[in-house]
């Protein structure tokens, strides 16, 4: 008789780690270059879409749903969700500590999490489009997010210094 314990496999356990310790690092003053919030934003779309493309399939509703999600944070969002600059040192700027980081993260985390629980199950409810359309635009909504901070942060640097 197998224990429902040991099916669980532990790297998500890890991988929530690692992202709780990366968010609670952000939740600190700190000093970033403009490039690597940048480049972060650009692996969170990638791994996004990917993981949308790899549930779903390329088909169009995940991917207008995940496209809708970008575009409406990066459009609605962008003030909103803009990190504060303490200060702008050289090339780099200094940050406000913030805990929004750890909540896109931990979103992005669950919404897998649950999506690869209801998989792993055979629910049939993955094959639903209200499930795929809303699976899809949450991850374009947290992915577009660290896009939209990063954007922020890169027009604050261009206005500073022009």
């Amino acid at each position: 008789m197998t224990s429902t314990a040991a099916a669980f496999p532990l790297w998500p356990l890890l991988i929530l780690a690692l992202l709780i310790a990366l968010g609670w690092r952000q939740s600190r003053d700190r000093l970033v270059q403009p490039k690597t919030l940048v480049r972060l934003a650009v692996i969170m779309l990638a791994l996004s879409l990917y993981g949308v493309a790899s549930a779903f399939g390329v088909q169009a509703l995940p991917l207008l749903a995940w496209a809708a999600g970008l575009s409406a944070v990066l459009t609605l969002g962008r003030h909103a969700l803009a990190p504060r600059i303490l200060a702008r040192e050289g090339m780099a700027v200094r940050l406000q500590g913030s805990w929004l980081p750890l909540a896109l993260m931990l979103g992005i985390f669950a919404d897998k999490f649950v999506l690869g629980v209801a998989a792993g199950v055979g629910s049939p409810v993955v094959h639903e489009a209200w499930f795929v359309a809303a699976a899809s635009l949450s991850f374009g909504l947290f992915s577009g997010a660290f896009a939209a901070r990063a954007a922020a942060v890169r027009r604050a640097v261009s206005a500073a210094a022009a």
